[in-house]
């Protein structure tokens, strides 16, 4: 009876007291390990009865308290394994050895790996990869230091992607959430760069605003000394136009700088990119002792490009 008593529901939280007119200890002892709390023999003992039914009344009790405690502790790991289950975090649990123990859904989504694959194995086994990485020195100082890690580190496989890690010490060993954090990082990459080139563009209209006081300065000396100039003198003349003509290309230049510092959008066309490279070098060259020599191949494909930037 007892041993069925115990094998119900509950039964090990049961106060069985077994009252017997067997006196023998081989008898008694089998009750108890049948599975009795306590024994009474006939005839019985009121006084003694009383002692063991006080007894039986606070064992009672402390068992209900551990069976409380533990329906309580129960259903904490169940709202914790369903937390677990459902976060969009990825999230492990690592041994003492590195062993893997437990792998949420999200983490085998982003492993790639499923967790009969992963549960028991060691993670340098595993993902070899993460060796000598931000992954392994922070994982180790968790283990070793028993304290909580914050990181953010790049997937070490040749991959864009990045992870914000959040590790911490875990009975012996190291507990992680991590998450995809690839669209953040390349979206203040974007603001980084757009911040750059709104710097420079403030910079660039400075540059042409003082470049055109400059250009309009040396245009007006040019057109002056084009009309004072004798007629027969060919050679000043000509020098004199291409100087004007290079400072309406200046001036053009200085022009396309505002439209960038103003944010406007490239002017471009088809050219072909012999003819204006050949173009730029004599320009940049142009009253110096330099002479460039150009290898450009005949059949060069024409290219669509803003041609002043």
């Amino acid at each position: 009876l007892c041993r069925e008593l115990r094998a119900r529901h509950y039964g090990d939280e049961m106060f069985i007291l077994l009252v017997t007119a067997k006196a023998d200890h081989a008898d008694l002892e089998m009750a108890l390990e049948a599975g009795a709390n306590d024994y009474l023999t006939k005839p019985i003992d009121l006084a003694l009865l009383n002692v063991r039914l006080a007894v039986a009344e606070r064992q009672i009790r402390d068992l209900t308290e551990r069976n409380q405690a533990r329906v309580a502790l129960q259903q904490s790991a169940r709202t914790l394994t369903d937390i677990l289950e459902n976060t969009t975090d990825g999230f492990f649990v690592l041994d003492y050895a590195w062993r893997f123990t437990y792998v949420n859904p999200q983490a085998e989504r982003l492993f790639g790996r499923a967790r009969t694959e992963l549960l028991g194995g060691e993670l340098w086994q595993k993902f070899p990869e993460l060796q000598n990485t931000p992954f392994e020195e922070n994982y180790r100082k968790v283990m070793a230091n028993q304290t909580p890690a914050e990181f953010e580190a790049r997937e070490p496989n040749g991959t864009t992607r990045w992870f914000e890690v959040h590790a911490y010490p875990s009975g012996g060993g190291v507990s992680a959430f991590f998450r995809d954090v690839t669209e953040r990082k390349r979206a203040e990459d974007d603001r980084l760069t757009k911040g750059k080139i709104e710097s420079l563009g403030t910079l660039a209209g400075g540059i042409a605003h003082d470049l055109n006081n400059i250009l309009t300065v040396i245009s007006g000396n040019i057109g002056l000394a084009q009309l004072e100039a004798p007629s027969e003198e060919k050679n000043l003349l000509g020098c004199l136009a291409k100087a004007s003509q290079a400072a309406q290309e200046a001036a053009h230049m200085s022009s396309q700088l505002l439209t960038f510092s103003k944010g406007g959008s490239p002017v471009k066309k088809i050219v072909r990119m012999s003819e204006l490279l050949a173009k730029s070098a004599h320009f940049s060259l142009h009253g110096s002792n330099l002479r460039a020599e150009m290898d450009i191949p005949p059949d060069l494909w024409t290219t669509e490009v803003d041609p002043t930037q």
